[in-house]
């Protein structure tokens, strides 16, 4: 099934383990096939990544874009027992992550997880997006 995005100005999209990054005008596109894909809104960055629950989505984020559950399975286990641990009230919410990770839907499974995260983990600042945005050199016309 077909992705319709409208990116917005220097907004990030990405794909499997590849990023586009929009240039400075809204920008309008749809993907078609089974790539995994995150807008960046729903990207959390390994620096801001600090608590268990965090940890655990960023775990879970990588086994969606590389498409790579084995690698970091056990991370994975010992981020979920770390996490039961610091917060046994969100065993429930685990459990239905957990389930949709073994059964291979890992973007179900950030969305359940994205509750049990700090909002501002996902913000990026305008300045901070545009800092990411390689600079391409351009030249006059005559």
């Amino acid at each position: 099934m077909p992705l319709r995005f409208d990116l917005g100005p220097f907004e990030k999209l990405f794909i499997g383990k590849s990023v586009l990054t929009n240039g400075g005008d809204r920008t309008m596109f749809i993907v078609e096939g089974d790539t995994p894909i995150l807008r960046a809104r729903d990207v959390l960055p390994p620096e801001r990544a600090i608590n268990a629950a965090e940890k655990l989505y960023r775990c879970v984020q990588q086994m969606y874009l590389e498409e790579d559950t084995q690698t970091y399975h056990g991370t994975y286990l010992a981020l979920t027992a770390e996490m039961i641990s610091e917060s046994p009230a969100c065993h429930a919410e685990l459990g239905i992550a957990d389930q949709l990770v073994k059964s291979g839907q890992h973007y179900k499974a950030l969305k359940s997880l994205k509750k049990l995260v700090r909002q501002e983990a996902f913000s990026l600042s305008k300045t901070e997006s545009e800092a990411r945005m390689p600079r391409v050199a351009t030249r006059g016309r005559r």
